[in-house]
């Protein structure tokens, strides 16, 4: 009777895990699919830069007012499962209006960029909710990192696949994967969720959160400088190393999301995140150092990856699920989730100007700014418990004391 109790516990986790992994890479995987699919449509010749201004700067402002209007939904005005089903429902059918892109005006596809941005953004904080509610404290690192590799193999194997297809095609392809979704969700879906209005905390209080503004701050100042530095980067390079470079950052990164999430659980998130700009900074320093020498392109591309990985992990998944305690935590990640997103439209807003910054400077700043960035967290609480971090440190002084008492009896 226990092993059937043992083995139906199991089942139940394992369910669990699966459609909050589902959930949250198909919330992933949609957006970059997305944002790939206008990019390339808007990488032709017959457009100018106003028109992908236009179209892209759409989708981007589009995903931030749906993702703040999902965030306050949920819960609120509509159990999250309703949220969710009605998210994936809807992405479904606004990528029906991919038949209509080719050949369309600038402002009907600036119209559907909209509408694809409307989709995209609607149920990312709650996808994150769902998985930061299905795990605990103490192992959402280890867990995340699991999420983070799948995230990054599974865009990886998108990009692989879909690469081949023209930009309306991928769009609907993927809504093979949408509705895969879609029945998961339905299949495995569980017991609806309440909040209370004690535990749906308001936005502005988040913000006032001294231990929120703690981390956001280096996480905003890496989003810009991610997005200042991408198109100088990609310029460069050159197109050969950086495709080169896309390739090895998401087999490193993938790597450095497992690793990280196992060290977030167990030396602590804030150390994990100090360690990942550290390592960048010191990336972007070589690069400004010795722009010339190609063995310093290669230290960047793998400290780039690496950091990545932790990133992805800390600041996408596990941080502020952590930092929303009890509370509802729709609206924690749509704080966490709102600066990488604006990154994208200061990228595209900066593009014309790529060529006249020099490098020099460009790295520089960035390697200062991120070693500026770690200031922060140094005063940052942790956000795995005390009590976790001094029971793991005792066992492994125990564990050292068992070893050297063996050696020397």
């Amino acid at each position: 009777m226990m092993g059937e109790h043992s083995d139906k516990g199991i089942r139940t986790i394992v369910r669990k895990y699966f459609v909050v992994f589902v959930l949250a890479t198909t919330a992933f995987a949609y957006y970059y699919v997305i944002q790939d699919v206008l990019s390339q449509i808007t990488s032709g010749s017959g457009i100018t830069y106003f028109e992908k201004l236009l179209i892209m700067g759409a989708f981007y402002v589009s995903v931030g007012v749906s993702i703040t209007v999902g965030a306050f939904l949920s819960g609120s005005f509509i159990r999250r499962e309703k949220l969710l089903y009605f998210w994936l429902s809807l992405s479904i059918g606004s990528l029906v209006l991919s038949i209509i892109v080719d050949g369309a005006a600038t402002m009907t596809i600036v119209m559907i960029s909209w509408v694809w941005g409307i989709s995209v953004g609607l149920g990312m904080p709650s996808s994150m909710a769902c998985f930061a509610d299905t795990t605990t404290t103490e192992h959402r690192g280890s867990v995340g990192g699991v999420l983070a590799f799948v995230f990054i193999i599974s865009l990886f194997a998108l990009g692989v696949s879909l690469g081949t297809l023209a930009p309306v095609r991928r769009a609907q392809a993927f809504m093979v994967w949408l509705g895969f979704s879609l029945a998961v969700f339905l299949l495995f879906r569980q017991k609806p969720s309440h909040v209370d209005e004690a535990q749906n905390p308001k936005l502005l209080s988040i913000l006032r959160d001294r231990k929120i503004v703690l981390y956001l701050i280096p996480w905003i100042m890496f989003c810009l400088v991610n997005s200042l530095e991408a198109p100088i980067l990609r310029n460069f390079f050159g197109t050969d190393f950086f495709n080169f470079s896309i390739v090895a950052e998401f087999t490193i990164s993938g790597i450095s999301a497992l690793v990280g999430g196992f060290f977030a659980d167990r030396v602590g998130r804030k150390l994990v995140a100090i360690v990942g700009f550290a390592l960048l900074g010191v990336g972007y320093a070589v690069l400004g150092l010795l722009p010339g020498l190609e063995a310093s392109w290669y230290l960047y591309v793998i400290v780039d990856g690496i950091a990545w990985g932790m990133f992805v992990v800390i600041f996408f998944i596990v941080l502020w699920g952590d930092l929303g305690g009890s509370m509802a935590k729709d609206k924690y990640y749509l704080v966490g989730g709102m600066p990488f997103l604006l990154s994208w439209l200061v990228q595209l807003v900066i593009e014309p100007y790529v060529e006249s910054i020099s490098i020099y400077a460009a790295f520089s700043l960035a390697s200062f700014l991120l070693f500026l960035a770690v200031l922060p967290l140094l005063y940052a609480p942790e956000t795995l418990p005390e009590k976790e971090i001094r029971e793991r440190e005792l066992k492994g002084y125990i564990d050292k004391a068992k070893k050297v008492k063996e050696k020397y009896t």
